[in-house]
């Protein structure tokens, strides 16, 4: 006796791609805001040690103004320090040309109270939400 093989009919493969399609449809944008909150996640400790080098500089010069060595941030965010004798505001603006620029969190700050913020996001979004404390 011989035996034939048969293979996969065009159908059986139809399935499988539309299948696969609908795997990747969900799941994309899954994964796209996993790798937001990853950069996200980035920024924050960056600011937290920027910060933690703004409370270095007061300890010892009593001011925050004037302070050197400050990050000017990664390829998704630039910090912009808001500098002044007695406090500080830290912003990581998002920059226009990378994958954050349309991120729902916004600009996230952090000030020398240590209160955690967030200009222009979205009005659903929290700050725990957006800086995962």
């Amino acid at each position: 006796m011989r035996r034939f093989n048969q293979g996969f009919t065009l159908i059986e493969i139809m399935i499988v791609i539309a299948i696969i399609g609908i795997v990747v449809t969900i799941s994309a944008p899954l994964l796209t805001e996993y790798v937001k909150k990853t950069h996200r996640s980035e920024i924050a400790g960056l600011l937290s040690e920027q910060a933690q080098l703004l409370e270095r500089f007061h300890s010892q010069n009593k001011v925050y103004s004037n302070a050197t060595g400050l990050s000017a941030g990664n390829e998704y965010y630039s910090i912009v320090p808001t500098l002044a004798d007695q406090s500080f505001l830290l912003t990581a603006v998002r920059k226009s040309d990378a994958s954050m620029a349309g991120d729902k969190c916004g600009d996230l700050t952090l000030s020398n109270t240590g209160v955690m913020g967030m200009n222009n996001a979205a009005a659903e979004m929290t700050s725990k939400d957006c800086w995962g404390r």
